[in-house]
């Protein structure tokens, strides 16, 4: 027996199981409590716009009623450049902010250079783009990470060849409709990404990764050890395991239940087999009329229902 089988023979899993996850709850635990303040502010705004999302998308409430949560959503994230009710002819009747974007009164938007792209311009601000996002993107990118580089991007491989191309500000827009009254709300973000914060969240994506590998391997040690203990090709059993985790565990399980142990060596058997093949442990007994295998529990043979010799009747 090599080194690394008597290593398998003498780890004590069921300690090991104890202290991954011990580990693994606590490593949880304290990486979820520190995004969440790390991403406190972001998360605080997700939440409000969520639930003012929810509100604007119920009929009986109109835009006008919903001013004091939209000034209170912008007022909570730096992020938030402002927040406009527009009607039916973009004319703005409410500014959150009360920002620059609002002091002509209209924002009427309209496609760049008649481009079919995300991409929108103000007709009386040139030097303003809006990039169309879903809300649902919008909210995620404001919780996270944001996606500041991947739009001004997307906005260079679109306009970089074209005369006079220069650089424009590129701010999120997002909106919400009235379907009876034609009334919408503009959210307009300049996403500004938490400092570090996608290399903390890379931190925490790799402790994951981590763990969920070293129980990967922890399982298929598992089975290596157990079929090491039953006399198996451990190897094979190993490797089945390590390959395809929880589906190689349930075979080899349902092969194990398939057999009999013997109780002196551990060594694995066919249930037919009378004797162990690897100690030569006698491992069940023979009803001699008609040659049934019986348990030595038995009264009665199971086949022929003959008195079993040296067994006590089954009424008495």
């Amino acid at each position: 027996m090599n080194r690394f089988d008597i290593f398998a023979e003498k780890f004590n899993f069921k300690r090991a199981v104890i202290i991954y996850l011990i580990a693994a709850i606590l490593t949880g635990i304290l990486s979820a409590g520190f995004l969440a303040y790390t991403f406190r502010d972001k998360i605080t705004f997700v939440y409000k716009y969520h639930r003012i999302n929810e509100k604007a998308n119920d009929n009986k409430i109109g835009f006008e009623n919903l001013e004091p949560e939209l000034i209170n959503l912008a007022n909570s994230s730096s992020d938030i450049v402002d927040i406009l009710i527009l009607n039916r002819q973009n004319q703005i009747l409410f500014s959150a902010k009360n920002s620059n974007l609002s002091k002509n009164g209209i924002l009427d938007l309209a496609e760049i250079s008649g481009k079919k792209s995300h991409f929108l311009a103000d007709q009386k601000n040139s030097n303003v783009y809006f990039r169309l996002m879903k809300g649902d993107k919008l909210k995620f990118s404001m919780a996270m990470l944001g996606i500041e580089n991947e739009v001004e991007q997307e906005y260079a491989d679109y306009y970089f060849y074209e005369k006079n191309y220069n650089v424009k500000k590129v701010y999120l827009l997002s909106y919400i409709t009235d379907k009876l009254s034609g009334d919408k709300v503009y959210f307009i973000s300049d996403i500004r990404p938490i400092v570090n914060g996608e290399f903390y969240v890379k931190i925490v994506a790799v402790l994951a990764i981590l763990f969920f590998m070293l129980y990967w391997v922890l399982l298929a040690f598992w089975v290596y050890a157990q079929a090491l203990k039953s006399k198996l090709n451990s190897a094979m059993w190993g490797i089945i395991t390590l390959f395809t985790n929880l589906a190689g565990l349930f075979v080899f399980l349902i092969y194990r239940q398939g057999h009999q142990t013997c109780y002196k060596c551990g060594a694995l058997q066919n249930k037919s087999n009378l004797y162990c093949t690897f100690c030569g442990t006698r491992l069940g007994f023979v009803c001699k009329k008609c040659n049934t295998i019986v348990s030595e529990k038995d009264n009665y043979c199971k086949n022929c229902g003959s008195v079993l010799k040296g067994e006590r009747k089954q009424n008495e």
